[in-house]
């Protein structure tokens, strides 16, 4: 075999090795769009991808408690706010993705601040919509939710005062503390006064 021969040959079968591999197909990106602001973007799938394991869960985000209304915190540690103002219709179902369905929803026509709807879900939170927007949030006495810097349920006024600016004053409520659009009542107004109650925004009370 001539040299020019033996050059050819090796360049044609380097050519069809290289016929043989293809690139990996690019992950599509699809976006799914609810209304409002919950806009989701998420992987489309992939002929190429293993089947997902029959019993392979995944964690549901955790809730924190905010001045502005809730956090959803996934284990990876991002989080996305479900502020006040916030349409009934994008709030509820976020908040479903982490607690599950609610467990009761309502309405009361004699709010001071007018009617308002109530979605209530498990661990005794409750939201409170007016004219289909999110306007606050409000825990029953055994609710186990807390703010990121950890003030809950039976925090102490020492805990609440580290953590937060706060004002305390007595109402008809009784002792009542105020920190921005946070509120809520405490057992006693010393250091180890408990929260016995805990609200954001505009919920209703009467006063």
């Amino acid at each position: 075999m001539t040299r020019l021969s033996l050059f050819t040959g090796i360049a044609a079968l380097t050519l069809l090795a290289g016929c043989g591999e293809q690139e990996p197909a690019p992950v599509n990106l699809v976006t799914v769009n609810a209304s409002g602001d919950a806009n989701v973007t998420v992987p489309a799938a992939n002929a190429a991808d293993p089947a997902p394991v029959a019993n392979e869960t995944v964690a549901a985000p955790a809730l924190n408690l905010a001045p502005d209304g809730v956090s959803l915190v996934s284990a990876s540690g991002s989080a996305r706010h479900v502020t006040f103002g916030m349409a009934q219709g994008v709030a509820v179902p976020m908040v479903t993705a982490a607690l599950g369905k609610p467990s009761d929803t309502g309405r009361n026509e004699e709010c001071g601040q007018g009617p308002m709807d109530t979605v209530a879900f498990k661990d005794g939170i409750t939201l409170f919509f007016m004219e289909g927007k999110f306007v606050g949030w409000d825990l029953d006495g055994k609710s186990s939710f807390a703010t990121a810097s950890g003030i809950g349920m039976g925090s102490t006024l020492k805990q609440l005062r580290e953590a937060m600016s706060i004002t305390v004053d007595e109402s008809t409520l009784g002792h009542e503390f105020a920190a921005g659009d946070m509120g809520g009542l405490l057992s006693d107004t010393t250091p180890g006064g408990k929260v016995t109650a805990l609200w954001a925004g505009s919920t209703c009370q009467f006063r």
